[in-house]
């Protein structure tokens, strides 16, 4: 079983959880936050890569749906460049 298909773990960037519609990841900013600026970025890089948009967990964390193996590292690299910490 690779990390892809592993069920009950919690999808981060490293390691992207597949679902029926790509892969889906999860973030939890260190920081507690994101400025405007970093939202935004992160809004984009999502319609970049994944299907648009971001949702917001029943935890709080933001969970960004419809990657590919490839377009999940390359969303990893932008949110690294970003800033934002997770």
């Amino acid at each position: 079983m690779n990390a892809f298909s592993r069920r009950g773990a919690c999808p981060a960037l490293s390691a992207p959880m597949q679902t029926g519609d790509g892969l889906l990841v999860r973030l939890n900013p260190v920081a507690g936050g994101l400025s405007p600026k970093s939202l935004i970025g992160l809004g984009e890089s999502a319609l970049r890569h994944g299907n648009g948009i971001i949702e917001v967990t029943a935890r709080g964390s933001l969970q960004i749906r419809g990657l590919t193996p490839t377009s999940a590292r390359l969303l990893a690299m932008e949110v690294d460049a970003l800033g934002i910490a997770v």
